[in-house]
C-alpha cells in the first residue's frame, strides 16, 4: 500500500482526472474544428471517458485510458531518475499497474464533479512536444476549468501525453504529479520493484 503521506501527492492527479473526465454531461462540439483530426480525437476520447464514468467501473476507465493515453511515454516519464532501473520483464506489469492505480482513483473521485458540458476552445496548435488542444469544463454549480491536452502522434492518430488543469491557484500538469509520487515511493522503499508490487496490489 502506498504510504498515506506520499499518497497525498496523488490528490493532484485525481483532481486532474476528475475535472477533466467528470460526471456524464453534454459535449459541445465546435463546428469550425470539425475537420481537425486532433479535435476529433479529443471529442471521441471525452465521450468515451464520460461513458466510463457513467459505468462507474475502474476496469472500464482503464480500458479507455489504454486506448487513448500514451501509456508507455507517461510511465517512462513518471519513473524519473529511476527509469533505467525498470527491467524489461517488469515493464508490462508496471504499466498495467500504473493504469489500474490511476483508474481506481479516477473512477471513484470523478463522481464528485458534476459536469454540465465540455467545450473545445478553438483549433489545435502545434508545439515542440506535440499538439495542444484547449478545452473548458463547465460544472453544474457554475464553475469552470480550463484543461489543456498534450497529444502525440501514434500511428495514424493521436494519444494523450499529458493534461493540464488551469485554476486560480495555478497550472497543474498530470505527469509531474505522478513522477513526484513514484520517485518518492521508490526512494522510501528501496527499488522500482517495490513500486511495481504496490501498483499491482
Amino acid at each position: 500500500m502506498i504510504r498515506r503521506g506520499v499518497a497525498r501527492i496523488f490528490a493532484g492527479v485525481v483532481f486532474l482526472f476528475a475535472v477533466a473526465f467528470g460526471h456524464p454531461g453534454a459535449y459541445s462540439e465546435p463546428g469550425h474544428a470539425a475537420d481537425d483530426p486532433a479535435i476529433q480525437f479529443i471529442q471521441r476520447m471525452t465521450r468515451e471517458l464520460i461513458a466510463a464514468n457513467r459505468a462507474g467501473a475502474d476496469t472500464v476507465f482503464a480500458d479507455t485510458l489504454r486506448r487513448n493515453a500514451h501509456v508507455g511515454a507517461i510511465g517512462a516519464y513518471a519513473l524519473g531518475s529511476y527509469r533505467g532501473q525498470l527491467s524489461q520483464t517488469n515493464r508490462e506489469s508496471y504499466l498495467n499497474g500504473m493504469v489500474r492505480f490511476i483508474s481506481r482513483y479516477a473512477a471513484n473521485e470523478s463522481k464528485k464533479y458534476q459536469v454540465s458540458h465540455v467545450q473545445v476552445m478553438g483549433p489545435s496548435r502545434r508545439v515542440n512536444s506535440g499538439v495542444m488542444v484547449d478545452t473548458k469544463v463547465h460544472l453544474r454549480d457554475g464553475a469552470s476549468y480550463d484543461v489543456q491536452w498534450l497529444l502525440q502522434s501514434a500511428g495514424t492518430g493521436y494519444r494523450v501525453r499529458d493534461a493540464k488543469v488551469q485554476v486560480l491557484l495555478g497550472d497543474y500538469w498530470m505527469t509531474p504529479f505522478l513522477k513526484d509520487l513514484f520517485e518518492k515511493y521508490i526512494a522510501e522503499n528501496g527499488s522500482v520493484q517495490a513500486l511495481v508490487l504496490a501498483l499491482n496490489r
